[in-house]
């Protein structure tokens, strides 16, 4: 008899202690489905954030595009202005017909820095003047 009664506030006790053993694992089953929650939120965000930085990125490399394009082109109108005053003896010229000279080069300094001005434009980059200089 004893023997039973032993074995059955055994029982009791471990009947007992898995109920709470149990439903300790049941809230943290809970927390775990919160957490998966939040971090497949988390995923998800970080994703549109990808996202966004590759249509960023697509949009400085068109811009870095443009921009080389734009240099080569300088870098030719450079090159055949090289060649001109080469062919020419300014000194001489300018001895010669000095006024003649200065309206040139004023004329030319001013075209410079016109080009200038709109070379260094900070509203050059804006999306309005972008998707009309793309849509031509």
């Amino acid at each position: 008899m004893k023997l039973s009664i032993g074995l059955g506030i055994a029982l009791i006790l471990v009947a007992t202690g898995s109920y709470f053993w149990i439903g300790k694992l049941n809230d943290e089953i809970v927390i775990l489905k919160s957490n998966a929650i939040v971090l497949e939120g988390e995923i998800k965000k970080q994703n549109e954030q990808i996202k966004k930085q590759l249509e960023e990125q697509k949009k400085t490399y068109a811009q870095i595009d443009n921009l080389s394009r734009k240099n080569q082109e300088s870098m030719r109108e450079v090159n055949a202005l090289k060649q001109t005053f080469a062919r020419h003896d300014l000194d001489a010229l300018a001895l010669a017909k000095p006024k003649l000279l200065e309206g040139k080069v004023n004329k030319a300094t001013k075209r410079v820095f016109d080009g200038l001005i709109k070379l260094t434009d900070p509203r050059q980059f804006d999306e309005k003047d972008d998707e009309s200089s793309t849509g031509s």
